[in-house]
């Protein structure tokens, strides 16, 4: 999937190209009339100083969408953050000139945008997790990493990996890691993938450098890949085609 749209402010004027989170053919207009913002406190009294310039203003805003597609028509409402956006452009009467724009940047989504795609036989547990995640994405990308890792332990338990071992009599708890090295060798080559999700899903939870929309970004790539693989086969299929081909050295017929 494409996400390069998701990380884009919108405008009054223009939105990026955001797909409907039902039925995935629209994509989200605005509904005129439903923006509304408003200055914050801490934007208000920095009115005050003697350097102020207008792109210090910051907003908070709301406002609901509309799918384009006529059949589906979904309303998703969203709310978050906006700033004055300043740029200069060439006018053929006065030469440079300049002009702003109230920008917007979501975060939050309701119901959420979906980031990746999910393969229909994905378990719903997992399947869960990610919509979660999605709902995250753009106001907290470690709790967003976060539901990954679970949809990840989701899908090993779909799997049958098991989730506890007998030790001296007690159960204990397989932790993500051995549970990944567990998947059979048919899987060999989507456990380093899942590892990354693994070590990715750590970050957002642990001190140290904080995860940004670029790593979950990098983590939606790695789970796709493994989602499709494992519920669709999509490589082992290709992989089949390419062999008939071969062998029979021209177009199947």
């Amino acid at each position: 999937m494409d996400r390069t749209s998701f990380h884009l402010p919108f405008t009054e004027q223009h939105v990026p190209k955001w797909p409907c989170p039902k039925c995935g053919v629209g994509h989200l207009a605005l509904v005129p009339k439903t923006l509304v913002h408003k200055e914050t406190p801490e934007s208000l009294r920095e009115h005050e100083h003697e350097a102020w310039e207008p792109d210090w203003i910051r907003y908070v805003f709301s406002c609901v969408f509309e799918c384009t597609n006529a059949d589906c028509k979904e309303v998703v409402a969203c709310c978050g953050e906006g700033r004055v956006d300043f740029f200069e452009y060439e006018d053929e009467e006065h030469g440079w000139a300049q002009s702003s724009d109230d920008r917007f940047t979501p975060k939050y989504f309701n119901p959420p945008l979906v980031l990746m795609d999910i393969p229909k036989n994905c378990p719903p547990e997992a399947a869960a997790h990610l919509t979660e995640s999605f709902a995250l994405f753009f106001a907290d990308p470690g709790a967003a990493l976060n539901c990954t890792r679970a949809a990840v332990e989701a899908v090993l338990t779909n799997l049958g990996i098991k989730r506890f071992v007998l030790s001296n009599g007690k159960r204990r708890p397989v932790n993500l890691h051995q549970r990944i090295q567990l998947l059979p060798p048919k899987y060999d080559d989507l456990k380093e993938m899942l590892l990354a999700v693994k070590w990715l899903g750590n970050a957002g939870s642990h001190d140290g450098d904080k995860p940004n929309a670029g790593d979950v970004r990098t983590t939606y790539d790695l789970l796709e890949h493994a989602l499709s693989e494992i519920y669709e086969a999509k490589g082992k299929k290709l992989k089949a085609i390419a062999k008939k081909v071969n062998k029979k050295k021209g177009p199947l017929k």
